[in-house]
């Protein structure tokens, strides 16, 4: 078993602009007064202490062979944080891991493209639908009913390539009870993007926005002439196939269908080791969900 790279989801911050109906991203001992980004030491800790254990021999290495390692910066909104969001970037990759982002891009304004860009080595947005009245539905627009429309996603796109060629675009959509009806081929062909993953809205916490096998390999369908970029992630291709740490530095990992998730202590508290034995990390799973 080889993989090229492992990938390590440190999601930074439970504020977000949006509220996304299917938001899995929300803690249920999370206090925002207790994320870790309101103190530089404890990210640069935490940083530091994921870039020791994985970049280093571990059992997770040991079974999975991989090259590199990226932390993927994600939320709620990282982009909220500002500088503190950037300096962990820079950290990062003074430490010698590749860094990413996975952001609803509403807030990428240029001057936050101008200083993450360069060191950025992925650049994920979360892009669900082309339409303001879907994106409401879905709750994705901010207290001011503003939205990330096609035309600025167009914009953070070709800005991200202007600063940074080698950098790779990565657009995620879920494909839910609101939009799984809508055609999303012209935007996807104006901007080009690297990767395009199609994920299956996942009922962590409820069932409302859930659709049926056949209404996600429907969509699927309609976008087949992207089928050389995009990933296919179904509901089973996302359990225990991630490793996830929540604002607190604790691993967690979803468990049954509306069920919520379990956590470990925080990898301030203990070590990386310790607290990966508090979740269910399936190497197998994450192979299969890299390699396709």
């Amino acid at each position: 078993m080889s993989i090229q790279e492992l990938v390590i989801n440190f999601h930074m911050t439970e504020l977000c602009n949006f509220r996304c109906e299917y938001c899995y991203a929300t803690w249920e001992t999370n206090n925002s007064q207790q994320e870790l980004h309101h103190s530089n030491s404890n990210i640069e800790k935490l940083i530091t202490k994921v870039s020791k254990y994985f970049l280093n021999d571990n059992p997770i290495k040991e079974k999975l062979n991989y090259q590199d390692v990226r932390i993927n910066f994600a939320g709620g909104e990282p982009i909220m944080l500002g500088n503190r969001f950037v300096n962990a970037i820079l950290l990062a990759k003074k430490l010698g891991l590749r860094t990413s982002l996975i952001t609803n891009g509403h807030l990428l304004s240029s001057s936050m493209l101008s200083k993450i860009s360069p060191h950025l080595d992925m650049l994920g947005i979360s892009f669900d639908t082309a339409d303001h009245l879907l994106a409401e539905s879905i709750g994705r627009v901010d207290h001011k009913n503003d939205w990330l429309s096609p035309e600025k996603l167009e914009y953070i796109v070709n800005r991200y390539r202007s600063i940074n060629p080698n950098g790779i675009v990565k657009i995620n959509t879920v494909v839910n009870a609101f939009n799984w009806r809508e055609d999303l081929t012209e935007i996807i062909g104006k901007i080009t993007p690297n990767k395009w993953k199609l994920l299956r809205v996942l009922p962590v916490y409820s069932n409302k926005s859930v659709i049926d096998e056949e209404k996600y390999l429907l969509y699927i369908k309609r976008h087949k002439c992207f089928s050389d970029i995009i990933t296919i992630e179904n509901n089973d291709d996302m359990w225990q196939s991630y490793l996830m740490l929540n604002p607190e530095g604790r691993f967690y990992q979803n468990t049954e269908p509306c069920k919520g998730i379990k956590q470990s202590p925080s990898i301030l508290d203990t070590s990386i080791h310790e607290a990966l034995s508090f979740i269910d990390f399936n190497s197998n799973s994450f192979t299969k969900r890299y390699n396709k």
